[in-house]
C-alpha cells in the first residue's frame, strides 16, 4: 500500500514538473465536505422518511406475524407441559417439532426483512450518491477544477477552495422549485 501510494505521488510529481499536466499553480484543485453535502441534501432527507416509514411498516408486519405464531405456539406448549410425561413419544416428538418450526419460521422472516431493510437502505444511499458524485463532476468541470477531494482527506485548504455550498445548492434547486 505504501509502495503504490510512493508510486502514485511519483507520477503525479514528475507530471506537474515536467509539464505533463500543466504547472502545479495552473491546477485548480477543490474540497468538498461529502458528510455535509449528505446531510443537506434534501433528497436524502425524504428518503430517510420514506425509509423509516417503510421500516416501521415491515416491522409491524413481523411483530403481527410473531404474535400470531406465538399464540399457535401456546397451547402446543402447554400441551406438552401438562401431558408431555404421559404422551406417546411420537406425539411429543411431532408437537416439538411444529414449535420449532413456527419459532424457525418467525426468525426466518425476521432475517428476510432485515435484509430487505438492509438492501433498500444501501440502494437509496447509493442513489444519492451517485447524484452527489455527478454534481461534482458538472461544477468540477464546469469551473475548471482539475481535482476535487474529500475534505476528510485533506490536511489544510483555503476555505475558497470548498465547493460543498454549491453542491449543495445545484443538488436542492429542483427541490426549492417545487416549493
Amino acid at each position: 500500500m505504501k509502495k503504490l501510494a510512493r508510486i502514485g505521488f511519483l507520477v503525479v510529481a514528475g507530471l506537474l514538473f515536467t509539464g505533463g499536466v500543466g504547472r502545479a499553480e495552473d491546477v485548480k484543485i477543490g474540497v468538498v465536505d461529502v458528510n455535509k453535502i449528505f446531510a443537506s441534501y434534501a433528497r436524502v432527507t425524504e428518503n430517510q422518511a420514506e425509509f423509516n416509514k417503510f421500516r416501521e411498516e415491515r416491522q409491524a408486519d413481523v411483530q403481527k406475524k410473531a404474535d400470531a405464531a406465538e399464540k399457535e405456539i401456546k397451547p402446543l406448549q402447554d400441551k406438552l407441559d401438562k401431558g408431555g410425561k404421559v404422551m406417546k413419544k411420537e406425539e411429543v416428538e411431532k408437537i416439538t417439532a411444529e414449535i420449532e418450526k413456527k419459532k424457525q419460521d418467525i426468525l426466518n422472516l425476521q432475517r428476510e426483512v432485515y435484509q430487505e431493510l438492509q438492501t433498500k437502505n444501501r440502494d437509496l444511499v447509493e442513489a444519492r450518491v451517485k447524484e452527489i458524485e455527478t454534481a461534482i463532476g458538472k461544477l468540477a468541470k464546469e469551473k475548471g477544477y482539475a481535482l476535487v477531494i474529500n475534505k476528510e482527506a485533506v490536511l489544510y485548504f483555503p476555505e475558497t477552495a470548498d465547493l460543498s455550498d454549491q453542491i449543495i445548492a445545484i443538488l436542492n434547486k429542483p427541490a426549492a422549485a417545487k416549493k
